[in-house]
């Protein structure tokens, strides 16, 4: 046989860092301590000649102490194990105790003792209460970005709303016989609009970008024929100002790649109206080459101006959002701040770099480093194709907004905006479309099945139905009547990419953010296939 050791169970119970304790159950029905081991006597900072004897009541006292002996009764009343956790004065500190109390029964069924265990879980709910502090941070800060997500849709669309009947009624005042004070004033309130409209951009971007939200959308497009398009635009202002603006293309280099030409567009936009905005004479060089192999990624575009110049102090503030430079003796521009800020977000986002040299005085060279792949075989098809037919990544080369020739198309326009229902007319007026216009989903559904038509502009938020729930009606219906589908398009403030997936999810086939341009609605309706003949011929 194996000899016992002999060991104090109490002993054994240090060792596991657990305070055991024996409770008597005395003549007066009171359980009292006839035994703690060493551990709970050093948590408590107590000696047995304080706890022997006597109920925790006695010993803890008030409201710890309290309920210690009402669960210490508990047991002795119930005759089964109890488990509890209660808090009580340790010797430096507050302690959290997890406790399990066992009672012991003579022969005759009484409770004669109670054996009990405790562990201080107070770090384990220190850190629970932590990761839920944590928990319900990340909760608020979600809500929070939400709710700053929601409010900035809203604002939006209730300022993008008005600005397309601004910008759309000034681009048809362009239009009508003007003297020359008239023109200016027309001009004068297109631009102002426009750079409205920027602002609004910039800052639904800025937003984006801290939510990390922003998508990259790659495709191939020519990047020289970008580039030059954006020279061409800007040269205009800078030739106004008496500045040359001038661009190289490394003849070395492909002219196609593939990567998000639309953020590009951005990106360069920037750089070179920053350029332009801060030159007073002089020239601004826009390069496209290879840049130093080994040093920084193959793709280089760089902007160099004889601007004012960055003092060094200031050459990584500006990247900062809502932060402009202000040199001694220099006009502070017109501007959120936010330009920058969204132009390096952008190319790191892509993947790249942005660097800058500065010379006080003399100019300042900005030059972006991408890392952009060339097409495949079958996207250089594509892009061969995209070119051919004119609709070369949005607007490449300059629209035509002659209006077409559009005689015998029906268009059923569903807005609820007077002003913006206006605007559609005149618009669409110039073209010899037949218009039917319609203030609300309702409508627009119960004038489609009366008519169908060759092309739907729907916007989102109207009375009484909206455009989603309108559009999934008319596919409904052109499904139950054998209707081959007319184009929806929707043509709405509400400008997130969500609503655009929602807009394809409810059955549209494009989306046009307001304000928009004759040219792009011109664009919209010279792609429309024509169904209403079809449609009209099912029913007879």
């Amino acid at each position: 046989m194996t000899k016992p050791l002999g060991l104090d169970p109490f002993v054994l119970m240090d060792a596991l860092q657990i305070s055991v304790f024996v409770l008597k159950v005395s003549d007066d029905g009171l359980p009292r301590y006839v035994k703690i081991n060493d551990v709970g006597l050093e948590w408590t900072g107590l000696t047995p000649e304080k706890v022997v004897g006597k109920t925790a009541l006695e010993i803890y006292g008030g409201v710890a102490g309290k309920k210690a002996l009402n669960q210490h009764l508990e047991v002795i009343q119930a005759a089964r194990p109890v488990s509890y956790e209660v808090v009580i004065p340790f010797a430096q500190r507050l302690g959290l105790l997890r406790s399990t109390l066992v009672p012991y029964l003579d022969d005759a069924g009484k409770v004669t003792h109670l054996i009990g265990s405790s562990m201080d879980v107070t770090s384990e709910k220190e850190r629970d209460a932590a990761l839920e502090l944590t928990k319900v941070a990340k909760e608020e800060a979600e809500e929070a970005s939400k709710a700053k997500e929601q409010f900035l849709a809203n604002v939006s669309h209730e300022i993008r709303t008005p600005m397309n009947g601004i910008i759309g009624m000034c681009e048809l005042l362009r239009e009508t016989p003007l003297d020359q004070n008239q023109g200016l004033y027309a001009d004068t309130i297109y631009n102002s609009a426009n750079a409205l409209l920027d602002i609004i951009n910039d800052v639904l971007d800025f937003s984006k970008i801290q939510a990390e939200k922003l998508s990259l959308h790659d495709a191939p497009f020519s990047l020289r024929a970008l580039v030059e398009e954006i020279c061409m635009l800007l040269r205009i202002g800078a030739e106004s100002k008496g500045v040359r603006l001038l661009f190289h293309y490394d003849s070395a280099m492909p002219e196609e790649f593939v990567g998000d030409q639309g953020r590009l567009r951005q990106i360069l936009t920037n750089l070179i109206g920053n350029a332009v905005k801060f030159t007073d004479h002089g020239q601004i060089d826009v390069r496209v080459d290879y840049g130093e192999r080994g040093r920084y990624l193959p793709l280089k575009i760089s902007v160099a101006d004889t601007g004012h110049g960055i003092e060094v102090a200031h050459q990584e503030t500006i990247y900062s959002a809502f932060e402009q430079v202000e040199n001694p003796g220099v006009h502070r521009e017109d501007g959120t701040g936010l330009g920058l800020a969204i132009t390096r977000a952008l190319v790191e986002r892509m993947g790249g770099d942005i660097t800058l040299q500065s010379t006080l005085g003399k100019g300042t060279t900005f030059s972006v480093h991408l890392d952009l792949s060339e097409p495949t075989a079958v996207g250089a098809a594509i892009l061969e194709t995209a070119q051919q037919v004119g609709r070369f990544s949005a607007g490449t080369q300059k629209p035509d907004t002659a209006p077409p020739d559009l005689s015998g198309m029906t268009v059923l326009v569903a807005e609820d905006n007077l002003t913006n229902q206006l605007v559609v007319k005149k618009m669409l007026g110039q073209t010899g479309v037949t218009i039917r216009v319609v203030e609300n989903g309702q409508q627009a559904v119960e004038a489609y099945k009366a008519a169908a038509c060759d092309l739907v502009l729907m916007d989102l938020s109207m009375p009484v139905m909206g455009g989603l729930e309108a559009t999934q009606l008319i596919r409904q219906h052109e499904q139950a009547a054998g209707w081959a589908q007319g184009r929806i398009i929707a043509l709405t403030a509400n400008a997130q990419p969500k609503d655009v997936r929602d807009c394809l999810a409810a059955g549209m086939d494009d989306f046009l953010s307001k304000p928009f341009r004759k040219d792009a609605l011109f664009s919209i309706l010279q792609g429309t296939a024509g169904p209403a003949a079809e449609a009209a011929g099912t029913d007879g």
